[in-house]
């Protein structure tokens, strides 16, 4: 379940999530009617009407959850078929590989300085086999920055296709 929820596209992952509070919906609507309608002399009736009310937003979050992984699955694929895409997931895999290799304290305080200037949150921070070159995740993007210049310089995709190709 957790890697249905793994953010790959902004619209993927907010169709899934749509869905989700769609359903929730349907199951908050079925309790509060069920509830309301409450008889204790329905034999049953009040179990069905839950069902028919609940099933109705189910099919239709379900429906939204699975446009959401179409979506994903249409730009996986898509990123296969991209070479810069596949340069960047190799020294993404690469830089996931050397992880264990520590990255130079200066180094860290820069770019966290740097971005906390542009008042942007660091998920992590990577090396790659370039010791100048660092991978920088935030908030569901991807950065590649160099540094050794007056200050870092986020990287093109297309400069870091020439650098690791």
């Amino acid at each position: 379940m957790q890697e249905l929820f793994i953010k790959r596209t902004l619209i993927g992952f907010v169709l899934k999530v749509v869905g989700l509070v769609v359903i929730s919906w349907g199951i908050i609507q079925g309790f509060v009617l069920m509830i309301q309608l409450y008889d204790p002399y329905a034999n049953g009736m009040g179990l069905i009407g839950f069902i028919g009310i609940v099933a109705t937003p189910g099919i239709y979050g379900i429906l939204l959850i699975g446009f959401g992984e179409v979506i994903d699955l249409l730009q996986k694929i898509h990123d296969q078929n991209d070479s810069k895409a596949q340069v960047l997931q190799a020294v993404e895999n690469n830089s996931s590989a050397s992880a264990n290799v520590s990255i130079p304290l200066f180094a860290e305080q820069e770019i966290k300085e740097f971005y906390s200037n542009q008042n942007i949150w660091i998920d992590s921070i990577l090396p790659t086999k370039d010791r100048a070159i660092f991978i920088v995740k935030r908030n569901g993007r991807t950065d590649y920055i160099a540094l050794g210049e007056s200050t870092p310089k986020i990287l093109t995709e297309e400069e870091i296709v020439n650098i690791f190709n």
